[in-house]
Order: structure tokens, then sequence, then C-alpha cells
């Protein structure tokens, strides 16, 4: 299924403010500050549906050095590809932003499995 560049933005961030008021307060919080971006296409990987980029809440210290802002990155074509209608796509932009957030809370592809997002 194939929406305009700006449909799909508007569905991703639907999605994300979504997620976001879904979570804990604290939790919250923290996932306010990742950034979230919509590219094409990952470069090298047509397959890939997004990527986090950052430092994992759990690998952080307090004394650490400041860190560039964590970020989210959906790819819309291999998304796109998955999906028949725009209910399904936005099923997938959602589950792929809650996969993405769990690599920022600090969950691994295994843990992201056990618990069904990944």
């Amino acid at each position: 299924m194939r929406v305009s560049p700006q449909r799909f933005e508007e569905l991703a961030f639907e999605e994300a403010d979504r997620i976001l008021a879904e979570l804990p307060r604290d939790l919250r919080a923290e996932a306010e500050s990742v950034v979230l971006e919509i590219e094409d296409r990952a470069e090298g990987d047509r397959w890939l549906l997004g990527l986090y980029e950052g430092v994992p809440l759990v690998d952080r210290h307090v004394d650490g050095a400041l860190l560039q802002p964590d970020r989210v990155t959906l790819y819309r074509m291999a998304l796109e590809s998955l999906a028949h209608t725009e209910t399904e796509l936005r099923r997938q932009i959602r589950k792929t932003l809650i996969h993405e957030l769990g690599h920022f809370f600090g969950f691994d592809e295994a843990e992201l499995h056990r618990r069904g997002w990944g």
C-alpha cells in the first residue's frame, strides 16, 4: 500500500502520540525526548523497518558525557510493503515504533521477541 509521504508522517506521529500516552508518566517523560524521523528507505537494507540510534536508558550514567538526542527512524517504503490497507500500515508503524522504543528502554532483540514486540 502506498500513501503520500505527508500521510505516512501523519500516521507515524499519531501512533507515536498514542504510544506515549499509554506509557507510565516516568517512562513517558524519558521517551518524549526521542526524535522521530521518517526516511524513504534504509541505505543498504531495503527491508529494514525502523532503527533506534542512541544510548539505551539502562546504559546511561549520571556522570556520563552529554549525549546526542536519541533517534528512531521509520523507513516508509519497507513499512508500506507490508500493508494492504491504511489500518494495516498504522498497525505496522505502531509495532515498529514499540520495537524501537524497546531498544531505547534497553531491551535486546530476544527480550523484545519474548514480549511480542519483535
